[in-house]
């Protein structure tokens, strides 16, 4: 559900009204022809953020991260840095030509278009410079150790270098192979091997999870049952949601019954049932089920938290259009704001009006979110008055 805030943020405030080129990183704009081209005449790689609008760690990096001065120091020196929406413009095609899959992918490549280096996760300003200083001196025995890999010749250093460099290569099928081999090797029951599985498993049907499960008892007597038994759930959990998001459950019915099979491996509480609910039926667009398994999430488990309200919105203003739900979703948004008077609220609530077709109410909200973003200086004023420009001409 968190997701759905972002949607919010990023029907309201597009990530390109955030300036972070005050000391931070400065991001080149143009087309992706351009700025391989300016790579090129300068003789330097090309740092790419793929992002979206919706992606929560992504927003982090932007406004936490790029905009530090350490950053900016190292990255505007060493790299034209640019920005790709993954879902708009020239986007969706870049993706699919350097196979992103995951966001936000940061990714280091030369002006002939060519992935030199390779991190599919967010991270902080330390390791975003120490990945920029791998990607400008890229190790050069990718095709020796793969051979040696083929052989069954590597040790346990030469193995996990291997790893790292075949990761950030990008290829996710082959890094788990030679993970999974790394691991045979070095695996054993302690604080390191957890640690190993929780940095760099991401399938509950990977042989490193399957290992932890297999000896749940030994690591829980070693390192807490508390904290296994939770982060084997977690798991389970987040990757049931991914798969809901990614729509991988094309019926009803196919994911009621993976729904089902998860409740054999982990016990779902009714908030988490309906919390999964409401994700299928909003991204599935059929928001009669949407709005009444949501609106029971929130009658029963929202009745202070105006965030998840906001979260809920965010899918909500994206799918429902009927009249009688758009009312139901009104009383959403007011609950939220009378929680909480901020602006993504009051804003939320203007969007509401605005689908409801009601100009007057639409700009009184929308207003009040446009003065509290001047208040708090968040950057988003900029794209409220555009929407507040967009209500007044019925758009």
């Amino acid at each position: 559900m968190k997701r759905y805030l972002l949607m919010i943020m990023s029907l309201l405030f597009t990530a390109g009204t955030i300036d972070v080129r005050a000391q931070g990183i400065t991001f080149a704009h143009g087309s992706w022809a351009e700025v391989k081209a300016m790579a090129k005449e300068q003789n330097k790689l090309i740092f790419v953020d793929f992002y979206t609008d919706w992606c929560a760690p992504c927003k982090k990096m932007s406004m936490e991260v790029f905009p530090q001065k350490a950053a900016g120091d190292f990255y505007n020196a060493n790299f034209i840095a640019y920005k790709v929406n993954a879902e708009k413009g020239e986007g969706p095609v870049l993706a699919r030509e350097y196979g992103v899959s995951g966001y936000p992918t940061l990714a280091y490549i030369n002006f002939n278009g060519e992935v030199i280096h390779r991190l599919t996760s967010s991270t902080d300003v330390k390791e975003l410079i120490e990945q920029g200083k791998m990607a400008l001196t890229p190790r050069n025995d990718y095709e020796q150790l793969k051979i040696k890999f083929a052989a069954n010749e590597l040790g346990k250093e030469d193995l996990y270098r291997y790893y790292i460099i075949v990761k950030t290569k990008g290829d996710a099928k082959e890094a788990m192979q030679v993970f999974d081999r790394y691991f045979e090797v070095v695996a054993t029951v302690n604080a390191e091997t957890f640690d190993l599985i929780k940095e760099n498993v991401s399938s509950t049907d990977s042989k490193p999870f399957k290992y932890l499960e297999q000896q749940k008892k030994e690591f829980s007597a070693a390192l807490g049952r508390k904290k296994i038994e939770s982060y084997i759930r977690n798991e389970y959990l987040k990757e049931f949601r991914q798969k809901v998001w990614y729509n991988t459950y094309k019926t009803t019915e196919a994911y009621e019954q993976v729904r089902a099979e998860l409740t054999q491996q982990v016990k779902l509480t009714e908030k988490e049932q309906l919390d999964f609910d409401a994700d299928f039926y909003m991204v599935k667009g059929d928001e009669d089920r949407f709005v009444a398994s949501a609106g029971k999430l929130i009658d029963k488990y929202c009745d202070k938290d105006d965030v998840k309200i906001s979260n809920i919105l965010g899918g909500a203003v994206r799918i429902v259009k009927k009249q009688e739900n758009l009312l139901v979703i009104k009383k959403w948004a007011e609950k939220a704001l009378s929680i909480k008077n901020n602006f993504i609220n009051n804003a939320t609530l203007a969007m509401v009006y605005k689908s409801l077709k009601n100009k007057h109410m639409a700009i009184k909200y929308i207003d009040v979110a446009i003065e509290q973003c001047r208040l708090e200086k968040n950057g988003y004023e900029e794209r409220a008055g555009q929407m507040k420009k967009e209500i007044a001409s019925g758009n």
